[in-house]
């Protein structure tokens, strides 16, 4: 640290009283500031945040000295330099990066006004002690302003550099999304930026065009689990640990689309493209989807010009019927292959289970697919997302 006090200089103000006998002392502490920052030296060297080498010893002695000159300066009312004032802000600002806890460092900080007072107290005369006890307040206060300003500065490069490794996991993230996965640097740079283990299953997570928000809100109120979340391609992208049945019980009411566990951060970029496809065909009031609920409508919208010539294939036998029978025979298919069960299906549409398997019959009758046979089924499930966009039967 290379400070000039040369500089602009501008007044030290404080409550208590200067008295000439405290100015003097003063003086004399500056005249001889290598014993202060001999005895400082002495005393932080043993604390634990120091040991080791973490900080450099000339750098604990000039900004030691730094430090001091002013602490004296503003307990003598002297003229600080505005580079003199900015010791407090650097001295914050170089311990965070040397690594030393807030802890230890504002205790460092304090022995200031231990080392300062002794070395006044060794030089005051007996006749103007009294004078020096009445100044106590002026050197608590300078260690004290310091202080806040060494606390603050550290916080605040706490924040910068929290910052900027969240910009930084944001665009290696945004690296690993837009490609294959296929590149183990990139790979290993992911997992370091986000503290994971590169083969740990994740659970990926896409939001859907209007729930950005909804969905870092949740993940930022559930905490825990939570490996990263920012946005990509227009939606947000969540990685977290899985839950119980790969969805946790704080996102199934979140709208958004969840891909199936990614077993290892290279297989994340192909999780969060099925997750994106599944979004772009889910609603807001499905909640959290899983592509166990939405592979029908993933299948469909993937068919292309197809679709209509399965839904025609499928469906079409049902144009004969009149409407009401229609309506009736696509409600009691749909509930079937929902449910699974005739007496289920029967129970949830309010009627005898001979008409559930009437219904069933006729539509058979009328399509040539029979939605009890699994193969006529699956195309049933698909025909009917093709025609009607929306939430498929669950699996």
């Amino acid at each position: 640290m290379h400070i000039s006090p040369t500089a602009h200089v501008s007044p030290q103000r404080a409550g208590a009283p200067l008295t000439p006998a405290l100015r003097a002392l003063v003086r004399s502490c500056l005249d001889d500031v290598d014993s202060l920052v001999d005895d400082y030296v002495a005393e932080v060297s043993r604390f634990e945040g120091y040991r080791g080498g973490r900080v450099p010893p000339e750098d604990l002695r000039e900004t030691a000295r730094f430090s001091f000159e002013l602490l004296l300066r503003r307990v003598g009312g002297l003229p600080v330099s505005e580079q003199l004032e900015r010791v407090s802000i650097e001295l914050g600002r170089r311990r965070l990066h040397d690594g030393v806890p807030l802890e230890e460092l504002l205790a460092a900080v304090r022995m200031d006004f231990v080392v300062l007072w002794n070395a006044l107290m060794a030089r005051v005369p007996p006749a103007d002690l009294a004078a020096l006890t009445s100044g106590a307040v002026r050197v608590w206060d300078a260690v004290e302003l310091h202080t806040v300003h060494v606390h603050t500065s550290y916080l605040d490069e706490v924040a910068v550099l929290a910052r900027a490794r969240e910009r930084e996991r944001a665009l290696l993230v945004g690296r690993l999304l837009s490609s294959d996965g296929a590149d183990p640097h990139l790979v290993a740079q992911v997992a370091t930026a986000l503290q994971v283990d590169a083969a740990a299953p994740l659970l990926v997570v896409v939001s859907l065009a209007d729930s950005e928000r909804a969905l870092s809100e949740a993940a930022a109120r559930s905490g825990r689990g939570v490996a990263h979340v920012q946005h990509h391609n227009g939606r947000a992208v969540l990685l977290a640990e899985p839950g119980g049945d790969g969805v946790p019980a704080w996102l199934r009411p979140v709208p958004c689309a969840v891909a199936p566990v990614a077993h290892g951060l290279a297989r994340v970029p192909a999780a969060a493209r099925t997750a994106a496809e599944i979004a772009a065909l889910s609603r807001g009031d499905d909640g959290a989807v899983t592509l166990r609920q939405a592979w029908p409508r993933v299948a469909a919208a993937r068919l292309g010009e197809v679709a209509g010539m399965l839904e025609e294939l499928v469906l079409g036998g049902l144009a004969t019927a009149p409407e009401v029978e229609r309506q009736r025979l696509l409600e009691t298919v749909m509930t079937y292959l929902t449910q699974g069960s005739v007496a289920r299906t029967a129970g949830s549409l309010f009627c005898h289970r001979n008409t559930v398997l009437n219904r069933l019959s006729r539509f058979t009758e009328l399509t040539g697919f029979d939605p009890t046979l699994p193969v006529d089924a699956a195309s049933v499930v698909v025909a009917l997302q093709c025609g009607r966009p929306g939430p498929a039967p669950a699996a």
